[in-house]
Formats: C-alpha cells, structure tokens, sequence
C-alpha cells in the first residue's frame, strides 16, 4: 500500500467490495439462482439422493440458510438421480421442475409447488407431469413478454442412440400450456453436437443444461458440451429470432471454458441472473472442487456476463482472482458513466463490460501504443461521479511489459505511483477514499523497448452506502 497525505491506495479485499467467483459451496451441481421482487437471491442445486436444498442470499456472494426444501416421499414419483432444480415464480406460486429417476430406471421431469421460494416444494402429480416417452432432463422454462410459455430440456444420451452408434444428449423445446402443468403441440430438436470444441468427449457426446434468456428480439439458448465429469465440460451458446428456432450456434463457442488452466476445471451447466440493482447480467454455473480430480464433487461459481453491442453474449470467466462484487452489493459499478480515450482516440471497448480473463477468450482487448514510456489513458464523465476504485484488465499477455500505474484526478495525482509486476493477478483492483471525478487519468510506465500494452477493461467503482448502512443496521 502507497500513502500520499491522506489519500492511498488499497487492494480490496472480500469484506470491501469484492469476491473470488467460488462462493464456497461445494459437493453440488447445476447451480441455479432466482431473484425474487424482494431482491432476495435463492440457489437451487444438485445436492441430495432424494432431493433437493436452497440456500439464501442479499448480495449474490454470501451464501446462508442452507435447508432441504424437496424430499421425496413414499408417494413420489421419482427414486433417485434427483437433479437440476430451476424454480419459476408464476401467479403467486414457485414451481420448480426437476430431473429424478423413475421406478423403470429411467429419467423424466417432474413438477413440484411452493408458495413461498425456500419450500417445501410438493409434487403436483403421483408422476413426472412432463413424460416424452423417453429420457428427459435438465428442464428451463421461458414465460416470454407476450406470456407465451417454453420447456427447454436434453433428450438424455442414455436412451439417445443414433445409428452411427453414438449416444447423444440433444436440446428440445416445446410450447407450455398456459398454467405450466402440460405441455402444447410437438417437441422440436433444437440443437445437437456438431462443433468441434462439443466432441470431445467422443462418445457419448452431450448438448444438456438448456438456459434460455431473452434479449434484444433474439433468443438465446446457452448450453453445456462434453461430460460433466471432465475438464473439457464448457458452455456455448446459439441464436434464433424465435423462442423454438431455427437456432444458430455461435463461431466464437465456448464462451466459458477451463482449456489450458490448471486453477479450474469443468465450467458448465449455469444459470443467468441479475445484479441487486439489475444493471449487471451474472452467470452462476459449476466446476469441479478440486481442478486436478475432475469427477463429480463440483461447486459453485459466478462471473460477470453481458451482450456486446453486436449481439453476441459473453462471460468474463473463469475468473479466479478477486473481481468487484455484483453491483449494488456493497459497490456500485458507475464505469457507464464514463467515456474512455487513449492516444488522442476513442476507446469504447475499454468500458463495454468485456474484459478479458485468459488468453484465448473474447475481449482479448485493445493494444494502446506507448509513448515516451508510458501509455495514458483518460476516463471523461459529463457530470462529477463518485467513486472510490478502480478494477484494471490487462489483455491477453497479462501485466507483462508495464512497471507501474498511477491515477490523475481532476488534474491533481491521486496517489503516488502503484508498482506493478508481472504477479500481479488480474484484474489489478484499488481503493482510495471516495472523490467526486469528472476527468480521470489512468498512466501505466512500461518497460524499456516496450512500444505497446494490452487493455482490456476498466472499471470503475463506487460504495453502495444503502447497502453499507443496512449491514450496520443488522450488526
């Protein structure tokens, strides 16, 4: 830490406004969160032999309240295998739909309602409510703004069998009824494995863990590929103008994935949600606890996800080291406020929310020439902005090449100069007291030879005081 006067810098820890993207829970799989109008958080997961827990959260991060809130019972349907729980809010009531296996060993979706999100939940039916007459699992649900209604599942690989021989798990969609109990017209295949990146597990080979979001007039259908098991598991996505297709799978697939890293293993099957002051989109998704074993142990991750301006959705992950919190949870992200230009040029790209996290992923950045040493890099608001950090994203190649980064403040230094090297874990995150800024200079010194540095993102940060008043208040 760099003192000048009072002003300073600081890393943020945990308690400060951010967090590391494993929440901590561990011995689970396919996490999926709902916000409630509350803007409570509920986390549904893989959990039991013969159900299902929830756990609670205000802030996204800190997970409390864990309880069983699905068990089956005498009269259930299902006997094992109890996956995947996703909970919709609908008319005052929560149902959550369910994978389990059934009495003749095969999988079917079930259907189970609550009143209130924690449960219990209790099976509307003595069977599975939604039964194609094969194995069906992983089931997400679309209530469109028109009020139409979606079932998004896999045709499971183990009753999936083509005539090549290979066992594949397949995207369906199908029309809902209207109170969510059946099902209207025709299942449609929406997507099968077919790029290369989906085929390596060999066989079987899987597309499973559907999660639809809508934006923009577009659907977005994201996914898993390869064996849950094994490193290679990874989340794509594909595109339709139309909530059943003709979906479109994206070049750049996959969008989250643990290839040549040795700190995480196995990112996939995930939920999308919002940010407590809803300005930021996070997936929620699994990995595996222990990166070296792979295997079936998995926990909770979440990162940062969004929609570049040309449509194309994006996770800024896996992101290991610590990132800004979700906004409006003890830091609000204030970065859209901002303009950024470097070299007399405009850098929107440096304030779009896509940064980049490992080599190879999109957001990879933007490479700013150097000039007599150092590259500057200057954020413009049209109105003063509190603010009180800042979280650096290098590109591809990382902090290599810079020495060291100060900030410029309304003309004034912050602070003196922070040293940089090539340690330093990504993203690069200061705090100092709260200023109000107009007009920000961000220089970074560079090695000698150096004619150029990768940026990928900037961030900018203010304290939530609501959220830090409420905490005291609870104290």
């Amino acid at each position: 830490m760099e003192e000048r006067g009072k002003r300073r810098f600081s890393f943020i820890h945990a308690g400060g406004g951010c967090f590391t993207n494993s929440l901590g829970i561990t011995g689970i799989g396919d996490p999926f969160v709902l916000k409630t109008d509350r803007n409570c958080y509920y986390l549904y997961c893989t959990s039991a032999p013969d159900g299902f827990f929830c756990w609670k959260s205000r802030d996204m991060v800190h997970w409390t309240d864990k309880k069983k809130c699905y068990s089956r019972d005498d009269n259930s349907w299902g006997v094992d295998r109890f996956w995947a729980p996703e909970v919709v809010l609908y008319e005052g009531n929560y149902y959550m739909f369910y994978t389990a296996g059934n009495r003749e060993g095969s999988l079917r979706i079930g259907l189970a309602v609550s009143d209130v999100p924690e449960g219990p939940f209790r099976d509307r039916a003595k069977e599975p409510l939604f039964d194609f007459g094969y194995a069906a699992i992983d089931a997400n649900v679309l209530i469109d703004k028109d009020g139409s209604k979606y079932l998004y599942y896999s045709r499971d690989c183990s009753e999936n069998v083509g005539s090549d021989g290979i066992h594949r798990s397949e995207i369906y969609g199908v029309r809902l009824r209207d109170d969510l109990l059946a099902t209207e017209g025709g299942e449609s295949r929406l997507l099968t494995p077919e790029q290369d990146w989906e085929l390596v597990s060999g066989n079987p080979l899987w597309n499973e863990g559907p999660e639809m979001i809508a934006y923009k007039g577009n659907y977005y259908l994201s996914y898993s590929a390869n064996c849950f098991a094994d490193g290679s598991y990874s989340l794509g996505y594909a595109v339709a103008t139309n909530p059943l297709g003709p979906f479109v799978k994206a070049e750049e697939n996959p969008i989250l994935s643990s290839y040549f890293r040795t700190d995480v293993s196995g990112t996939g099957h995930h939920s999308f949600t919002w940010s407590p002051d809803d300005t930021e989109l996070w997936v929620v998704y699994h990995s595996h606890t222990d990166p070296a074993q792979g295997g079936g142990d998995r926990k909770v991750n979440m990162d940062r996800a969004g929609f570049s301006k040309e449509g194309k959705l994006y996770v800024n992950g896996p992101l290991t080291s610590l990132q800004p919190a979700p906004s409006g949870s003890r830091m609000v992200n204030v970065t859209r406020r901002f303009s950024a230009e470097a070299g007399g040029r405009k850098m929107p790209g440096l304030t779009d929310g896509i940064a980049c996290v490992y080599e190879g992923n999109d957001g990879s950045g933007l490479e700013l020439p150097a000039e007599e040493g150092k590259v500057t890099v200057i954020l413009k608001a049209a109105e003063p902005v509190e603010m009180n950090g800042i979280a650096v994203f290098p590109g591809k190649d990382g902090f290599m090449g810079m020495v060291s980064l100060k900030l410029m403040v309304n003309g004034e230094m912050l602070s003196d100069i922070y040293e940089l090297n090539r340690a330093h874990q990504i993203p690069l995150i200061l705090s100092f007291q709260t200023i109000e800024v107009r007009e920000m200079e961000i220089v970074i010194h560079v090695r000698e030879g150096i004619k150029s540095v990768g940026l990928s993102e900037i961030t900018v940060l203010k304290e939530d005081r609501q959220d830090t008043a409420d905490d005291a208040e609870n104290e």
